[in-house]
Formats: C-alpha cells, structure tokens, sequence
C-alpha cells in the first residue's frame, strides 16, 4: 500500500534534457486539440442560453470562425504554459517525464508501474462517485433550480477529453509548476519540500475552482451557497489531479482527470 504513495514514474532529468523540445511539442499540440474539442459542448451552452431567451450573448454562424479563434488563442497560451512548466519550473522536477521516456523508446515495462497507474485512475473514480452521493444528498436538502438546460451526455462525454487534457496542462503544468518554482526561487532551495509542492497543489487548486465559477453561472444562480459547493468541489479534484500529477506525471493526471469527468458527467448525472 506505501509504495501505492510514491512516484510511479522515474524522473530521469538527463532524459527530460534530451527530449524537452519533442516532449514541448507532444504537449501543446495536445492542448490545441484539448481546447478544439470543446467548441462543441461550448456552442451547445450558448444555444441553450439563446433558449432561455439571453440576448447579450454572441455566437457565431460558423464553427470554423470558432476553429480559427480557438485554434489561434491555444497555440498562444499553450506555448506560454509549455514555456513555463518545462523551462521555467523545470527545477521543481516536475513536467512530463512519461512523455520523455516515450521518446527514448524504451519498453513501457520499464518506463512505469501500471499497478499505481491504475490506482490514480481508481481514486479518480471513487473521488467521482464520492461527490456524486454528497450532489444526490443536496439535491434533497438544498435543491437548487437550475436556469437553463444542461448538454446531452454526449456533449459531457466530449468535453470530458477536452477538460482532462486542457485543464491539467494549464492547472497542474502551468500554473500548479510556476508557483513551486517561484516558492522554490523564494525560499533559494534546491528542491522544492513537500510543504512548498502542496503549497502549489492548493493554490492552483483554488484557481480550478475560480475557472469553474463563469460556466456554473449559466446553468444556477451566483449564491454563497453555490459558489461555496464549486470551490469546494473543484478545489477538492483539483488538490487530487495535483498530487496525482506530482507522484505520476502529466500523462497520468490528464488519464486520471478524463476518468473522472466521465464518471461524473456520464456516468452519473449530478445535476438532474
């Protein structure tokens, strides 16, 4: 069970050095497509609020201006987060070593433990199905009307992949890397403690929940209530994705957090 706790991926900084521009690569390539794939779910939430009669907000007649936008805004943004978790906080010795031991083509066997692989998968699905019973226990004790309806679960299915990829690339990669390295840089040490590495975990986790605040206004009002149970759950999964990402790697944690949303979204129907 302890060794279920430590780190399923070897961190082989030579390694990491050889291929950073291939793994740099790999990784913004994977959140442009992250980022495409959720036009879909996108528009679908702009549809139903034009439904609910919301006139103040703005779709466009063709999805390829929405393709061009996106696809332009991402390369943007993902150069800068491949920047900053691969360059920038490459101290913190974190980024994507899975990715890096790919390149060097040596067999997966000896790349990573498929046995604590699968356990961050698990504990993504208990955490779903956890926060699934606590939404049907608020359901009869607090229920809350929602504004407008929700996606099919085919849309929920879809951007589960492009929340998974996206989110862990700019949260865990980005964000959760940067303030390691800046505490790191403060504190002149030479690896980041595990007090510094959860420090990032929870900070970047409260940013998750902030991001989530916009798309929860579409579908419930804005009350203490609500925003207490988004930050709460989001900052929760996100403490959870940043440990796995910690002890497993980007790869892992974007597997991990797919799982997740699939159980959640999919799987379960938390908002019904």
């Amino acid at each position: 069970m302890k060794n279920l706790f430590a780190s399923s991926v070897t961190q082989n900084n030579e390694e990491k050095e050889k291929y950073r521009w291939q793994v740099a690569i790999t990784v913004l390539v994977l959140f442009i497509f992250g980022s495409l794939i959720n036009i879909p779910f996108s528009r679908e939430v702009k549809r139903l609020n034009f439904e609910a009669g919301r006139t103040d907000i703005y779709l466009n007649t063709s999805i390829f201006d929405d393709l061009a936008t996106i696809g332009i805004s991402s390369l943007i943004l993902g150069v800068i987060l491949v920047f900053i978790g691969l360059w920038v906080s490459s101290r913190a010795n974190l980024g994507a070593p899975l990715i890096a031991c790919m390149f060097s083509k040596k067999q997966i066997s000896k790349i990573i433990n498929w046995e604590e692989v699968l356990s961050s998968v698990f504990l993504a699905i208990i955490l779903a199905l956890i926060l699934l019973g606590l939404f049907e226990l608020q359901k009869d004790l607090y229920p809350i009307a929602g504004k407008i309806s929700r996606p099919s679960k085919s849309f929920y299915a879809l951007v589960s992949f492009s929340a998974g990829i996206s989110e862990e690339i700019m949260f865990r990669l980005g964000l959760m890397s940067l303030i390691i390295a800046v505490i790191q840089f403060l504190k002149k040490a030479e690896n980041p403690s595990n007090k510094i590495i959860w420090t990032g975990i929870i900070i970047s986790a409260l940013f998750f929940g902030l991001i989530h605040l916009p798309l929860s206004k579409n579908f419930v009002e804005l009350t203490p209530f609500t925003i207490s149970v988004t930050m709460i759950g989001n900052l929760i999964t996100g403490s959870t994705f940043g440990w796995i990402f910690w002890k497993r790697g980007l790869l892992v944690a974007i597997l991990s957090h797919i799982v997740f949303d699939l159980v959640f979204h999919v799987i379960g129907t938390p908002y019904a």
